[in-house]
């Protein structure tokens, strides 16, 4: 059936039932232009600046009922001037369809504890594992059947979440055995299971476990699944929505075992840590942040080291708000030859008053372990450092408005890593508004 097919059904639907029932209609147009030189990987001097304005369009169809509740979100992705069917009488678009479904889940309701069925987003915590990578235009959802527990009496909360995804060339018609990209879409997850617990203390504290299992299809036999698991301790003291000023701190206490997606053994683990001070009344926030994530050692030669994989992969975790600057670097393990990362940095948040925001941070970025040069001899622990200075304006409750502007500094032996022999500046810079008009509520009379 075709999108806009299913879109007219699901409307119909909404109207014929009852209507006691409350059913929405809200999108979102999310519009970013960017000027890049040096995103993703520092450039030459003599590279010239893209720049590029890309566009997130979604339709959101709600309803709730007392008993269950659904979303149908269905989401186009753009760059402007990307069409290529074009004629000498105007632009008549893509010969590929760049519309999908976003969203699509039903979610069923019991005491103290719902289960939701299909395509969902999921946020966990600071997103290091489980994220909806909203940066990227796309986003991220997860095809998954999941029950949530939440007694907010006694503050504790387990979710439970299971998927697999079948790949089989015999089940599907598609061939998903080309690729070995440990953190890429051509081998993407086939079953990603979890299990999350928490326990609130008070307004001000919890702490939460996250185990993941998440299995790789072997790359010569579809019948033969790599299990990666990934277990830790998340705690946040007076850094959620109910916040206070004072002192605030997160951290993240994460190990990492199994095997990896060519099947070799795991030993890698995670640690991560901010602690900051509010203060003017919530106007005010400074942290530090410290991260290290593991990586391959290349001085070690015991045999029993070089049996195992010692690189950290943060599985579907969010990217751009943690490693390292928003020029994103380091967004994946591959961006450091496996030498995984160890990060000091400082935050600075300020609210001007209630609609604007401004935003500095300052990362200095190293090694975690060594890594080996083309010389015979090791790159230098010293990556880069980075600057980050974001402007956040809410013109209304529909409308807001973001600006940012990046800037790295690498070192140069990580231009050297990087292939750069005549390293220039490098920086970004994006404009991006975004609109959440509704469009119908049957709440409102």
């Amino acid at each position: 059936m075709k999108i806009k097919q299913l879109v007219l059904t699901f409307i119909l639907f909404a109207v014929a039932i009852n209507m006691n029932a409350q059913f929405k209609i809200d999108a979102q147009y999310r519009i970013r232009g960017q000027a890049l030189h040096g995103y993703k990987k520092p450039v030459a001097e003599e590279t010239d600046a893209a720049y590029h304005v890309g566009q997130r369009t979604r339709l959101n169809l709600r309803y709730n009922h007392e008993k269950y509740s659904t979303l149908l979100s269905i989401q186009d992705v753009r760059t402007w001037g990307d069409a290529n069917n074009v004629n000498g009488t105007g632009v008549e678009g893509k010969s590929y369809n760049n519309m999908d479904i976003y969203e699509a889940w039903v979610n069923f309701k019991f005491t103290n504890s719902n289960l939701k069925l299909g395509r969902q987003e999921m946020k966990y915590d600071d997103q290091r594992h489980i994220s909806w990578r909203n940066w990227w235009n796309t986003g991220m959802t997860y095809d998954a059947a999941t029950y949530t527990y939440d007694n907010k009496e006694t503050g504790l909360r387990f979710d439970l979440s299971a998927s697999y995804n079948s790949k089989k060339q015999d089940l599907t018609g598609n061939d998903f055995s080309g690729g070995t990209d440990y953190f890429g879409a051509v081998n993407p997850i086939q079953t990603h299971n979890f299990l999350y617990v928490k326990k609130n203390f008070d307004n001000k504290m919890y702490v939460s476990l996250l185990a993941i299992t998440a299995g790789y299809q072997k790359e010569s036999d579809p019948s033969t699944l790599y299990m990666t698991n990934t277990e830790g301790l998340h705690f946040n003291y007076n850094a959620t929505s109910k916040a206070t000023d004072g002192i605030f701190g997160v951290a993240n206490a994460f190990l990492q075992n199994g095997t990896d997606i060519n099947g070799k053994k795991i030993n890698a683990n995670m640690l991560t840590a901010k602690l900051g001070y509010r203060t003017m009344e919530k106007k005010l926030e400074i942290a530090a942040t410290f991260e290290r994530l593991s990586g391959h050692d290349a001085k070690e030669t015991d045999e029993d080291y070089l049996a195992e994989t010692h690189t950290y992969n943060h599985l579907n975790g969010a990217r751009h708000p943690y490693y390292e600057g928003y020029i994103d670097w380091f967004v994946v393990p591959a961006s450091t030859k496996g030498g995984g990362l160890m990060t000091l940095g400082l935050n600075v948040n300020y609210k001007l008053n209630a609609k604007d925001m401004v935003k500095f941070a300052f990362n200095n970025v190293s090694l975690a372990t060594n890594v080996a040069n083309n010389d015979g001899g090791y790159y230098d622990s010293a990556l880069a450092s980075t600057v980050d200075f974001t402007y956040i304006r809410s013109i209304n409750k529909d409308i807001k408005w973001m600006n940012g502007f990046s800037y790295g500094m690498p070192t140069d032996d990580f231009n050297t890593m990087k292939g750069v022999t005549d390293g220039g500046s490098n920086y970004t810079f994006y404009t991006m508004i975004t609109f959440t008009p509704k469009f119908f509520d049957s709440s409102k009379k």
